[in-house]
């Protein structure tokens, strides 16, 4: 099989609420979308969402990145196996990044966006085309058969963002009564009391609900430990990006010191930044996120030094993601052990519109099957596209 076409896609996508953190507040979100096409007409998309303070990474970076490289020598790639496309997809080369900040690419997670996209783009119309679903990419990537596996179904986090008290307490209790096993309250807000939101929301979503809290970089180490020994009796599972990225160094030695999981997302963007935190012991567990850390492929590479290094993983999305990336995260989360925490699949409950034609959201209790079908399950909607759509590039 061979590549005919390639094609990228800017669009803008509405959210029915406004989405706040300690680090940014947003009502739509902004997303590059690829379209591949073989010889035979089978058609694999991919999807990123760029975020400036996450990697550096915006649309308009993204799409410079792909004008810049030549991607005629992909109509030379030949494959009869998803073994033959994930070695491809290894050998997958664009062109630099446009310069973005210093920090992001000594990281190097700069144009991790870029690649993003386009992996998926390639693995889902490669698989497609073999009639096996994308999952297999990960099988074969899996030599010792120690980090794959089969689930029939998977269970989603609810997530608690910043919002007015009356909301926070009618959403509490709906996660208990629909039977959701996890939850992640967002603090560190300006004005916030986070301990008594902590006990509020402990209080009403009782003690068989796992809560976890994401600070988004708003606190120092020093509040790190006052706040975990604070919530002791909360029972609070873990603590994510705590710290200011530029702050990191702060956590040094913290693994496996305090009560609660420390756990990276800002500061965990590619290969790199995880053998340094397993290095220096920054942390207790990574919070993968397949567009951040630039496709399937580097996420199960760091899902295994992970579970190598005896570090958790929770898997992570990005807030406004559409149904291509909640398909890629739903087929990972289905496949892979060691997943302790999982986000996502937030479609219906979040999106005005979505751009595949199948629905994917979580169901009662957080519950979604694993999906069927080959490649990554889903499909996107021609006449969505051409509603979200605001700049198309054909790349081939």
């Amino acid at each position: 099989m061979k590549i005919a076409s390639l094609k990228a896609y800017r669009i803008h996508v509405s959210l029915k609420r406004k989405v706040t953190h300690a680090s940014y507040s947003r009502t739509e979100s902004e997303s590059i979308l690829v379209r591949c096409e073989l010889e035979d007409g089978t058609v694999g998309w991919g999807e990123s969402v760029p975020r400036p303070y996450v990697t550096g990474d915006t649309a308009d970076s993204v799409l410079s990145q792909y004008q810049a490289t030549d991607f005629r020598p992909l109509t030379d790639w030949r494959w009869d196996s998803a073994a033959e496309m994930v070695s491809l997809c290894l050998s997958l080369k664009l062109a630099a990044p446009p310069d973005g900040p210093a920090a992001y690419q000594s990281r190097g997670c700069l144009g991790n966006a870029a690649r993003c996209a386009m992996e998926l783009s390639l693995l889902d119309a490669a698989t497609r085309s073999l009639n096996v679903p994308i999952s297999e990419a990960l099988t074969c990537l899996d030599e010792g058969q120690t980090l794959t596996q089969q689930l029939p179904e998977v269970r989603y986090s609810a997530v608690l963002t910043s919002m007015k008290p009356v909301k926070q307490t009618l959403l509490s209790l709906l996660y208990r009564l629909t039977g959701f096993r996890q939850c992640k309250i967002k603090v560190g807000m300006p004005g916030c009391d986070d301990l008594a939101l902590l006990r509020k929301v402990r209080r009403l979503t009782g003690r068989r609900m796992g809560l976890r809290i994401d600070a988004n970089e708003a606190w120092t180490r020093s509040e790190l430990e006052a706040y975990d020994a604070a919530s002791s009796t909360l029972e609070i599972q873990s603590i994510e990006q705590p710290v200011a990225h530029a702050s990191l160094t702060d956590l040094k030695g913290i693994h496996g010191q305090l009560k609660a999981w420390v756990m990276l997302d800002e500061s965990l963007c590619s290969y790199q930044d995880a053998e340094r935190a397993i290095a220096e012991g920054y942390c207790d567990a990574f919070n993968l996120r397949i567009s951040k850390l630039g496709g399937l492929i580097p996420t199960f590479q760091i899902a295994r030094l992970a579970q190598q290094a005896g570090i958790y993983c929770q898997l992570g999305c990005q807030v406004g993601e559409t149904g291509v990336l909640s398909a890629a995260g739903r087929q990972f989360a289905s496949h892979i052990r060691g997943i302790e925490f999982l986000e996502g699949s937030f479609d219906r409950y979040l999106l005005r519109q979505n751009i595949i034609n199948e629905e994917i959201s979580f169901q009662w209790g957080g519950r979604a099957p694993a999906l069927k079908g080959p490649g990554l399950g889903v499909t996107v909607s021609a006449e969505r596209l051409s509603q979200f759509m605001q700049q198309e590039m054909q790349l081939i």
